[in-house]
């Protein structure tokens, strides 16, 4: 009878036993799955690759009686190009690299960047939009206009937010002048206008003042071919023009756009004119 107790006893003690083992064990477990440390994606570190509060360089002070020739043109950048699909891609934002037109967007959702409406026959910026007048103005009415939902007929409409992926080009408002007193032929760029390309056309989104929005871009970087570890960002490559355009309108008395006088390959010609009168003027400004 007592070797039966003892053995009862014995067995007690190596159930409570096992018990404990298992509980510490689970609790083991737990931590580990809490508390581990998260994989490296790349040998550089996070700090090294997101840049925090990166402040702009400064812009050239304009002295305006230094200034003894101007010229505006616009110019349009076509993401499809090879040396433009750093505006484009990532089509699908990562943690610390997103597209030229979401970094865009979503400094006009913080209210870091004022977006204007694009006036009918001016290309100046003069109406400040709202939150709710950038989105009800870039919305657009889908195929077919009207869809089913809970039970009763709604709007088709599509926001701006489902239309980027259709913004693949982009306008640049820009100054060119000659500073007599630094004796330089120098360019400042004045205003950004996205364009959304679509089945029945091609339409402005609207106009970005430059110079408000370079706090934004300076700290959005974008995607460097050559060399991943030396991290551009939009507003430097905008600043040294690492990018290929072609001229669709200067400043002129009827203030029209190049495409409503010339067409398909005298529109390219044209534009070729004006960039190369531009560059024989600066070339006439000195003797050799």
């Amino acid at each position: 009878m007592r070797i039966i107790k003892k053995l009862m006893k014995m067995k007690k003690t190596l159930v409570s036993m096992l018990a404990i083992a298992l509980f510490a064990g689970s609790l083991s477990l737990s931590a580990q799955t809490t508390d581990v440390k998260a994989p490296k994606n790349s040998i550089l570190s996070g700090q090294q690759q997101v840049m925090i509060d990166k402040k702009p360089s400064p812009l050239p002070i304009i002295d305006e009686s230094n200034v003894m020739w101007k010229k505006t043109v616009i110019r349009e950048i076509d993401f499809r190009q090879k040396i433009n699909q750093v505006f484009y891609y990532p089509i699908n934002p990562t943690e610390d690299w997103r597209n030229f037109i979401t970094v865009i967007y979503d400094g006009i959702m913080s209210g870091d960047i004022t977006a204007y409406r694009v006036e009918n026959n001016i290309d100046d910026m003069v109406t400040p939009l709202t939150l709710a007048d950038f989105e009800k103005e870039n919305t657009k009415i889908g195929d077919p206009p009207v869809i089913w939902k809970d039970g009763e007929e709604v709007p088709n409409e599509i926001s701006f937010k489902d239309r980027m992926i259709n913004v693949s080009r982009m306008r640049i408002k820009e100054d060119w002048y000659f500073d007599k007193k630094l004796s330089q032929f120098l360019v400042r760029i004045i205003a950004i206008g996205p364009l959304v390309v679509e089945e029945d056309g091609l339409s402005q989104v609207c106009w970005i003042p430059y110079e408000d929005s370079r706090e934004v871009l300076a700290n959005a970087l974008a995607f460097n071919r050559n060399n991943s570890a030396q991290r551009r960002t939009y507003d430097e490559i905008l600043q040294k023009r690492i990018f290929d355009s072609y001229i669709v309108k200067e400043e002129n008395v009827y203030d029209r756009y190049i495409n409503s006088y010339a067409f398909n390959i005298d529109a390219l010609y044209e534009s070729e004119r004006i960039k190369n009168e531009m560059f024989d003027f600066e070339q006439s400004l000195w003797e050799y």
